[in-house]
């Protein structure tokens, strides 16, 4: 059962209802008075949103919310999966299943109760369908929501994601839009790369950021290792160690051999002696012995020269090595910054293996420029690890090219390395996110729910076909004519209206007397009549128990006599009674009374053992009025003291009006609700005193009312402002309205009161009461 509706919105002329504190909640039995335009149809239309599972056409972006006993919530949101058994009778009930201009309506599908087996066989697969059917939509709301609440996960994990690419340098509109579609077409996509082991570690992340930075950056020229030979350079060393510890085969002389800087200084001088081809000396002026020429000659001997051009020759390339050696890499800005830190590294590295060559190599010119200096010298110096130090270092520029190399690669396909980048950096953001919330869990949870409703739905699909075999046995339209012909019989006191089934119509064709042609020139009570007393028919349809629908009921009487209203009330009441739930709304104050007097017998009172009274309601009585202004809003109230406890709708006007007199101030919709409610008022009771052929407003007005300049207001102001659709302003400013409204509710009370003051005294009683 539907207890209340705690959300009606963007419905028509419900803007935004919200019930009160006080409204009482919905019961077995409920009954809404409310005059035309106040908002019962569009009540009536949200409740036709539950049967069509859909929004009502006229209020497709309409919100509400219904709150079920024992159930979850139906909303606009779920109507699609609700399980709730409810018909309605309205317009557009009538439009759908009756067409009066072609004079036809659909089939009624009533269950024969002759076929005793096949019945007791289909009421079963019946409760067990729908005992399966309720479970398995249960089941189907339940998945929704999961999936619901995933998608706002989703929303939220994917801003969390944008959020963190916008606090990076990117120009990559993908990710600075980043939504729910994108993170879960991103999930379907790497699905199997998504995990622990794709989230990275801080560091990772830093340089992803820096890598996805649009500024492109120069290309690096790569250093030559090619003049590195690790094993050469051990080979030369090697040929240099011998080359010092080298004896030179000569006649020496003990004090050039002795002194290498004399023997040095002498050298040059016997070179620069031949060269000139002097044979006196350029120091002393004095003649060169030749025995001292021969002597010099043997001590720099053949042996001598060649050692000084080996040594010359390692000096050279000593030299050489040390600046190969020194060339240093490209500065690190030069480098993108995400290989920054692998570059600096690297370079630390070459410079320490730079620093230990040049060590070595120092030291071997350091052995052989004293070896240049005394070259009679033997000098057995070892140097050790020489191919493994070069080595290192050839290793160290190898790491170095190996970053240039990624360097200068994002460069050939700079946009390509970038994206991948972003991706790499979102499937780190995406794998932790999602670990961290056990989205996989979740996932395979729904999945699996998903295989057990397809499971089921397989079963009720089944049953649903048995069921449907045995509808096509059981089924018989002529028993549903029957039926609906008997009950209009009832109805409208005749029978010279029927249903007669039409095979090829595959519904109903509407005759009068019995003949060929279809009924024409039906009245309007005859239309309402045949189209109520079809929907009643159809309740019964494929054998529905009326104990487990909901009933709502649409002034059913719009164009009835006051015959037709007792038969309209009877027949709702013989055929309703035992319904679930009964919402019935009127405009009609004779009706209201009529169904009122009937629900208000099943509220109980029981008196306890302690002497207390407990108060079984199952009936209660609303009110739907809306405002005047320009912008309507309709609302939902208790009904008033005076609809249920009186028996005229003179009461509940006279009432409603009263309670206006002792206001100072009135509010613009109330003073337009003041003309129309005196202008009912004094209608009703000046036509009673006055029953001689008054027939307008004003000369009843004149009957009641020997004051003329009391009877000219009065009849100004409700003249000018009750059911006008257009007001001139400039006659009467809002203001002056306003103003007037609380003299002349007064003024119409005393009309009433001159006129009979038995009467009035009595009222006034009523409504004190």
């Amino acid at each position: 059962m539907i207890t209340s509706i705690s959300k009606l919105k963007s419905f028509g002329i419900f803007q935004d209802f919200k019930p009160s504190k006080d409204l009482k909640p919905f019961v077995q039995y409920n009954l809404f008075y409310g005059w035309n335009g106040s908002g019962k149809s569009t009540l009536v239309k949200m409740f036709l949103s539950i049967t069509d599972k859909k929004l009502h056409d006229h209020f497709p972006t309409g919100e509400f919310t219904l709150v079920v006993k024992d159930c979850p919530d139906i909303t606009h949101k779920n109507i699609l999966s609700n399980n709730i058994n409810i018909k309605v009778f309205n317009k557009d009930f009538i439009e759908r299943n009756v067409n009066f201009e072609q004079s036809n309506a659909k089939s009624i599908l009533i269950l024969s109760e002759e076929k005793k087996e096949e019945m007791d066989k289909y009421k079963l697969l019946q409760v067990d369908f729908e005992k399966k059917n309720s479970s398995h939509k249960t089941s189907k709301v339940a998945v929704d929501t999961l999936v619901e609440n995933l998608k706002k996960e989703l929303s939220k994990w994917a801003s969390s994601i944008k959020k963190s690419f916008e606090l990076i340098e990117t120009s990559n509109t993908h990710y600075l839009n980043y939504d729910r579609t994108k993170l879960t077409g991103f999930i379907k996509a790497e699905s199997s790369s998504i995990n622990s082991i794709a989230i990275l570690t801080a560091d990772e992340v830093k340089n992803l950021k820096n890598a996805i930075k649009p500024t492109r950056k120069n290309d690096i020229s790569l250093p030559d290792k090619s003049l590195i030979d690790a094993k050469l350079i051990g080979e030369k060393i090697l040929e240099i160690e011998s080359l010092l510890s080298k004896s030179i085969f000569s006649e020496q002389i003990e004090r050039l051999s002795s002194n290498p800087d004399i023997n040095q200084w002498v050298k040059q001088g016997l070179d620069l002696q031949i060269k000139y081809e002097n044979i006196s000396c350029d120091f002393c002026g004095q003649a060169i012995p030749t025995l001292r020429i021969e002597s010099l000659n043997k001590h720099f001997s053949k042996d001598y020269d060649e050692l000084m051009e080996k040594i010359s020759i390692s000096k050279s390339y000593l030299d050489q090595l040390t600046i190969i050696v020194s060339i240093k890499p490209s500065d690190t800005f030069e480098i993108y910054d995400e290989f920054q830190p692998e570059y600096q590294e690297s370079l630390q590295i070459l410079n320490e293996k730079i620093e230990q060559c040049t060590t070595l190599i120092n030291s071997i010119k350091s052995e052989i420029e004293e070896k240049n200096k005394n070259p009679f010298k033997i000098f057995n110096t070892k140097f050790s690890n020489v191919e493994t130090y070069f080595r290192s270092y050839v290793e160290s520029l190898e790491a170095i090219y190996l970053v240039i190399e990624k360097h200068n690669k994002k460069n050939e396909s700079f946009d390509e390395e970038v994206k991948k980048a972003q991706s790499r950096l979102e499937l780190h953001f995406v794998s932790e996110k999602l670990m961290a919330e056990n989205y996989r869990e979740t996932e395979k949870n729904i999945k699996e729910k998903n295989e057990n409703l397809g499971k089921e739905q397989i079963v009720l699909d089944g049953l649903l076909e048995e069921v449907k075999k045995l509808e096509a046995i059981l089924l018989n339209e002529a028993v549903g004519a029957d039926g609906f012909n008997k009950n209009l019989e009832k109805f409208i006191g005749r029978k010279d209206i029927s249903l007669e089934f039409d095979s090829l119509l595959k519904g109903y064709k509407l005759r009068r007397f019995g003949k060929v042609d279809a009924a024409k020139n039906l009245s309007e009570g005859e239309k309402t009549a045949i189209a109520f007393v079809y929907f009643i028919t159809k309740l019964k349809e494929n054998g529905d128990p009326i104990e487990n629908t909901i009933v709502v009921v649409d002034d059913p009487i719009s164009s009835f006599d006051s015959n037709h209203l007792f038969h309209a009330y009877s027949f709702l009441k013989q055929e309703c009674e035992k319904a679930l739930q009964l919402f019935i709304l009127t405009h009609n104050f004779q009706y209201f009374k009529l169904v009122r007097d009937w629900i208000l017998k099943k509220n109980e009172k029981k008196k306890n053992a302690d002497g207390t009274l407990e108060e079984k309601i199952r009936s209660n009585f609303y009110s739907i009025d809306c405002t005047l202004e320009e912008d309507r809003k309709a609302i939902i109230s208790n009904a008033d003291s005076t609809l249920i406890n009186f028996s005229s709708e003179y009461h509940y006007i006279y009432n409603r009006l009263n309670k206006y007199k002792e206001e100072t101030t009135l509010n613009l919709e109330r003073a337009f609700l003041i003309a129309n409610l005196s202008r009912k008022l004094l209608e009703a009771f000046l036509t009673f005193k006055f029953p001689k052929g008054r027939n307008d407003f004003m000369a009843l007005l004149q009957s009641g009312c020997d004051d003329p300049e009391i009877r000219e207001k009065v009849y100004r102001f409700i003249n000018k402002y009750s059911h006008n659709k257009e007001i001139d302003f400039h006659d009467s400013p809002i203001d002056n309205l306003i103003g007037e409204g609380t003299n002349i509710v007064k003024e119409v009370f005393k009309i009433v009161e001159n006129l009979d003051k038995s009467h009035f005294d009595e009222m006034q009683e009523v409504c004190a009461n």
